[in-house]
């Protein structure tokens, strides 16, 4: 129970900006699911509460909890990756992804992400506050269980040794962090699908594979899993579960 709680501890310090204390040299990654879940269930606090009202703003206050709770690490990871994306060259783009200034690329992407992100949630919320709620407890949980799994399937595949932040990582993803973040995402999902319906399964099902083909792309063009590649798999995780699940909402 204590190295469980240390992990979540650990997970915790690593996904947010919450006070948890020194957590030594631990990743917490077996763990990232389950703070997934924490997260979205604090941003889907207005979308319950305000969903019926005002729609656009319990979207927009959602969006700005998982922002504020989150630190906003992942679009800054998101951000870099996009600058290194639109440069010409390896080593420009290396320059352009550690850069503190952002370019188009990172302006870009941030804008487009956050306005997806609320456009997702206020036309969900618009047709169903637990449906909306729902989807940003699964998108939270699965995209943050994209980050471990990244790592684990990389080192298989013999991607080779990480830059930086993404080597800290990767030497701390093991089969078992895998196996929890796995059936913590699974668990979540079906929960989530009992209480909201069928476009939760559509949507995360849908988010999976979208996210992991974007994902892909991103690792292969960039030819590195840095730090900043994991914070864009979660963004485009997220992003791909909600815009799932707001595509299944409208069909079913």
């Amino acid at each position: 129970m204590a190295e469980a709680l240390a992990e979540v501890r650990a997970a915790a310090g690593f996904l947010t900006r919450l006070p948890v204390g020194a957590v030594g040299d631990r990743a917490g990654a077996g763990a990232f699911g389950l703070i997934g879940v924490g997260i979205g269930l604090a941003g889907a606090v207005p979308l319950a509460a305000l969903g019926g009202p005002v729609p656009l703003v319990a979207a927009v206050l959602a969006l700005a909890i998982v922002v504020v709770v989150t630190g906003a690490v992942h679009l800054d990871g998101l951000a870099d990756t996009a600058d290194a994306l639109a440069a010409p060259t390896p080593d420009v783009a290396e320059r352009a992804r550690t850069d503190p200034r952002l370019g188009a690329g990172g302006v870009s992407a941030i804008a487009l992400d956050l306005a997806l992100a609320v456009a997702c949630l206020a036309t969900l919320v618009a047709r169903d506050a637990v449906l909306a709620a729902a989807a940003l407890v699964v998108a939270a949980t699965i995209s943050r269980s994209a980050a471990p799994l990244a790592a684990f399937i990389w080192a298989r595949s013999g991607g080779g040794e990480a830059p930086g932040a993404g080597a800290w990582f990767l030497r701390r993803v093991g089969e078992m962090s895998i196996v929890v973040v796995l059936v913590t995402a699974i668990v979540a999902a079906g929960v989530a699908t009992v209480v909201a319906g069928p476009a939760i399964a559509l949507g995360a099902a849908w988010g999976v594979l979208a996210g992991a083909a974007l994902s892909a792309w991103v690792v292969t063009r960039r030819g590195q899993l840095d730090g900043d590649g994991y914070g864009a798999i979660v963004e485009l995780g997220f992003l791909s579960v909600l815009t799932g699940v707001t595509v299944a909402g409208a069909l079913v």
